[in-house]
């Protein structure tokens, strides 16, 4: 039996209903997009699934747009844009404690019920400790929320309520889609989000999402993150110009598929294999003209699949493993096939790849690694720094190196 399709937008007429299709339509004028959108995601959930279909054009939100189990929601690549709206702040009118399920502002006018807000300090995130919740009530100064605050934030450390928050998101559900999407951040948004608790795309305890030839851009934070899920596939998808890392999976993620896609021009790293990324794979992308590593790989990342990417100039190394200890070191991983050309700075040196702590049992094949631009006595191919043991190096191709290999603790350093 076919499920539900819901229309959104102006796309035509709406197709005669059938037995096993319906069919409706529900006005994204300006300032109702979100309810608008939000409205046929729910009434698709609370059927079981279906898919909320989107037409080109451009969508003005003031909100998050909160997935539910079995709904995809389709737009037109290139066509349908998701507008994130103008950031609004206020400071905390009294501490916000851990576990709360409330928290009292300075200005409550600027959010109504229904608004995603983020619960943090002002100056620098506190990771999963920011809070990301919907207002579902309004007493006075107190803003009552649809969960706990995940940690407690005082009016001495700076507290905030503000709307920078995802703009799609989905939380503790299953077998979502992600299909042809714009998102476009807010050039006007001044606070940075971390991508633990948010991103322009961010999914939390999800098993089984699927993002295709979705793009996210100029979002003030990570373009996609996903933390504590499982098999989770991004493909075909565009995540640039963002004010933090490309792609942000980790906290536990298993299975991940990351495919054909580009990370190309963000602040941070291209693609950052956060903690416990797990069995994964990271295929025929592209990570250029990052701010920081084209791939980062690191706390308990293991037996991850590394192949057929290019990575050419960023900032600091086009592959980095992270310094971390044993038992979690990022260790069991194989890179295969990647082209890391131009990648580092005066700053940080230039090393293709970079592998710290005590990193063990790395498979390094048929990677090519080359330098055109940098200044050729300061090039490293890969960098093998003390502690690390078991690196499998065979077939790698080399231009405009220096040192191929180089060991830290051996003066003269090691060749391939």
């Amino acid at each position: 039996m076919e499920k539900i399709v819901i229309q959104v937008g102006p796309i035509g007429p709406s197709p005669s209903p059938s037995p096993s299709l319906a069919s409706a339509t529900a006005a994204a004028a300006a300032g109702g997009a979100t309810r608008a959108i939000q409205s046929a995601i729910d009434y698709a959930g609370n059927l079981g699934g279906g898919t909320v279909k989107l037409g080109e054009g451009v969508y003005e939100l003031d909100g998050s747009l909160l997935l539910r189990s079995g709904v995809r929601l389709e737009g037109l690549p290139g066509r349908t844009v998701l507008q994130q709206g103008e950031e609004r702040i206020s400071a905390l009118a009294s501490d916000a404690d851990l576990h709360e399920r409330q928290v009292a502002v300075e200005h409550p006018g600027r959010f109504a019920i229904g608004q995603t807000v983020t619960i943090r300090k002002a100056a620098s995130s506190m990771g999963f400790g920011d809070t990301v919740a919907v207002v579902v009530g309004k007493e006075g100064q107190v803003l009552h929320l649809d969960r706990e605050l995940h940690a407690t934030v005082l009016l001495d450390h700076g507290g905030i309520a503000t709307t920078q928050a995802p703009v799609v998101a989905a939380y503790d559900c299953e077998g979502i889609e992600l299909y042809g999407l714009t998102v476009r951040g807010n050039g006007n948004n001044v606070t940075l989000a971390e991508g633990c608790r948010s991103a322009g795309i961010y999914l939390y305890g999800v098993a089984g999402a699927r993002i295709e030839r979705c793009a996210v851009r100029a979002y003030k934070g990570d373009g996609i993150s996903y933390q504590h899920c499982s098999d989770i596939v991004v493909e075909d998808c565009d995540s640039t110009g963002n004010g933090g890392k490309g792609i942000h999976p980790g906290s536990g993620t298993s299975r991940t598929r990351i495919v054909n896609s580009r990370f190309d021009d963000n602040a941070m790293d291209g693609i950052f294999l956060c903690w416990r990324v797990q069995d994964s794979i990271v295929e025929g992308c592209t990570a250029a003209g990052n701010g920081m590593n084209g791939l980062s790989i690191g706390h308990k990342d293991i037996r991850n699949v590394i192949r057929f990417n290019r990575l050419s100039d960023n900032r600091y190394y086009g592959i980095f493993f992270r310094n971390e200890k044993e038992p979690m070191s990022p260790s069991y991983n194989r890179v295969e096939g990647n082209t890391l050309e131009d990648n580092g700075s005066d700053d940080m040196g230039y090393v293709g790849i970079r592998i710290r702590g005590y990193t063990h049992d790395v498979e390094l094949v048929s990677n090519r690694i080359s330098f055109a631009k940098a200044p050729p006595e300061r090039t490293i191919g890969i960098c093998l720094e003390p502690h690390t043991s078991g690196i499998t190096l065979g077939d790698n191709k080399f231009a405009g190196c220096a040192l191929r290999t180089h060991d830290h603790w051996l003066p003269d350093g090691r060749h391939e």
